[in-house]
């Protein structure tokens, strides 16, 4: 388990579809006097693709067979050529050295096999001694935390998660803008239907109270006290001037930039992505998911 008592084992997990505004919720946060955001801010390789939640999973339905051990290499290898330098200033490597995660890495793969929670609690808590080696209550907005919550839980069960939704229209208008996702609008809503179900699925498997979803708008133009406030309640901290402030210059119903999907696109694709975007709520509807309101 931890191995000194610096090791924060009551994180905040912040996350969403990607393009809802995690990464927002995540600066907002890091303003209080007792959190901080990781470094990376997103740490990817416990949440992300083939990750280390993902290996711990695979270890506990196919318990020491050879699937789990592929996993569990899989997960070495994307954090030490995937996740470790992503860019020049960005990834693990500007927290933690080269030396120090081949050893982790080397511990974990010695000890998964007989017992995969703790060794995946061990190495997970090692490398963010160093991501986070302040001693306060850090937060990573890795996407796929909310979409992976109960997954998470078995690494870190005092976490707490916060899963950002947004209008899916908005969402994809904004995917296709990026170097990295769906290109094609509509092949950006489908992809938000799936992770707005994975997440609500995430939801219903976690413990009670351990996640949160808040609606972007709420938070940018809707219920802004409420919601902040509810944020605070939630992860049980009071709610610190420097974050208030902050959130009251930097988190606006203009940077959140809704409704862009009317204005990007021509007037025959705006009345389609209108239109399959109602399909994708309903389909969502009858999953009980929570529907993001529109801006």
């Amino acid at each position: 388990m931890p191995e000194s008592r610096r090791v924060c084992i009551n994180p905040i997990l912040v996350g969403g579809t990607g393009r809802s505004g995690s990464t927002v919720v995540g600066h907002l946060l890091d303003q209080h006097r007792d959190l901080v955001l990781t470094k990376p801010m997103e740490v990817r390789f416990i949440a992300g693709n083939d990750g280390f939640a993902d290996a711990l999973s695979v270890a506990l339905r196919k318990r020491g067979s050879g699937k789990a051990r592929q996993a569990a290499e899989l997960a070495v290898d994307r954090l030490k050529h995937r996740w470790y330098q992503r860019a020049t200033d960005v990834g693990l490597h500007t927290s933690i050295s080269t030396d120090r995660l081949h050893a982790l890495c080397q511990i974990y793969l010695d000890t998964v096999d007989g017992d995969p929670i703790v060794a995946t609690q061990r190495v997970v808590m090692a490398i963010m001694i160093d991501v986070a080696p302040l001693g306060l209550r850090w937060i990573d907005t890795t996407p796929a935390n909310a979409r992976l919550a109960d997954r998470l839980e078995l690494i870190y069960p005092q976490s707490k998660v916060i899963g950002v939704i947004r209008d899916g229209r908005d969402v994809a208008a904004s995917f296709v803008q990026q170097s990295f996702g769906p290109n094609d609008v509509f092949e950006a809503l489908a992809q938000w239907e799936r992770r707005m179900i994975k997440m609500h699925k995430a939801l219903l498997a976690s413990r009670p109270g351990r996640v949160l979803v808040i609606d972007l708008v709420d938070l940018v133009s809707g219920d802004r006290a409420g919601t902040l406030q509810q944020l605070c309640d939630f992860l049980e901290v009071p709610a610190d001037p420097d974050m208030v402030h902050w959130f009251e210059m930097n988190v606006t119903e203009q940077g959140a930039h809704g409704g862009r999907w009317r204005t990007q696109f021509d007037g025959s694709t705006v009345d389609l992505i209108d239109q399959v975007y109602g399909e994708c709520v309903g389909r969502l509807q009858v999953e009980g998911v929570q529907i993001p309101g529109s801006p």
